[in-house]
């Protein structure tokens, strides 16, 4: 199978290259644009001329998206390059999926929910609370719409990092070394999610479409560990050997954008076709943290 893998220099897209191109059934092209280079192709996704010239050379059965603009704070502070991004070169994308015959892998969030009623079915209706799920939304309604092409929706991602503030997760790390006194949040239920767990999920999704079995519609997937920001910050600090007394739970914490409480999601559309997880959340910690001990 040919696979296109978008955003494939960020923290999600490395390594569901690394695992895809670790696969003999798949042939992996990755496609960055401000970190393109080490083997990935330089792809402007805002550029459909661009897009549709790549897809043509390269003949992919399914592209996995993973390029989006992910941070809350930096939607809201640029809605419309954001929306270009997330919704506008999304839905050129679909569109010109469609004309070359390849299946779409969007990648969304669990910010598409307003964590009032946990845990979410795959069918749940959608109340995005900030600008950021607003435009995963809107991204997800042209991927939908645009043939038979299919949504995964994640949760926190952290993993492999090239730097600590790559992942809000790894960026506890510096938060712990800093013995100045800070409360963190201990509101927000969060679940966080190993993106080499998200990408072994993918292979094997990949690889029961090439079984023939048919994936569309939207899927769910994410770690098992409920956490606030301040008890991941403690199993960080236990796991790495670092004092975590200067820092206290702060129950009513002020977000520069609004927040969802609890968006666990629920994945048994997956783990019903026999795919699970295989390690514990400490474990994948300890491996994403351990190049920075």
């Amino acid at each position: 199978m040919n696979v296109l893998v978008t955003g494939a220099s960020g923290l999600l897209g490395r390594s569901v290259l690394a695992r895809l191109r670790s696969d003999k059934q798949f042939h992996v092209t990755g496609t960055a644009y401000s970190r393109a280079g080490n083997g990935l192709l330089p792809m402007d996704l805002t550029d459909e001329n661009a897009v549709r010239q790549t897809l043509h050379t390269l003949k992919p059965t399914a592209v996995i998206h993973c390029a989006a603009e992910r941070w809350p704070d930096r939607c809201a502070a640029a809605p419309e390059t954001s929306w270009q991004l997330n919704v506008d070169a999304t839905g050129s994308l679909t569109k010109l999926c469609e004309e070359a015959g390849a299946q779409l892998a969007y990648i969304s969030t669990d910010y598409v929910f307003d964590g009032s009623a946990p845990p979410y079915r795959t069918d749940a209706t959608p109340n995005p609370l900030n600008f950021y799920g607003r435009s995963k939304l809107a991204g997800e309604h042209v991927v939908l719409n645009g043939g038979n092409h299919w949504v995964l929706r994640l949760p926190l991602l952290f993993g492999p990092v090239q730097y600590p503030g790559e992942s809000g997760v790894t960026a506890l790390l510096e938060t712990l070394r800093d013995a100045t006194p800070q409360a963190l949040d201990h509101w927000a239920t969060r679940f966080p999610t190993c993106v080499e767990e998200v990408a072994e999920v993918i292979a094997q999704c990949l690889a029961r479409a090439i079984d023939g079995e048919n994936f569309s519609g939207i899927y769910h997937w994410s770690g098992d560990t409920a956490c606030t920001r301040y008890q991941l910050a403690l199993k960080l600090a236990a796991i790495a050997g670092l004092d975590a007394n200067h820092l206290s739970p702060d129950p009513a914490p002020k977000f520069d954008q609004p927040r969802p409480r609890d968006c666990q999601l629920d994945k048994t559309r997956l783990t019903g076709l026999g795919i699970q997880g295989r390690e514990s959340l400490e474990q994948q910690l300890g491996r994403a943290i351990a190049p920075f001990l």
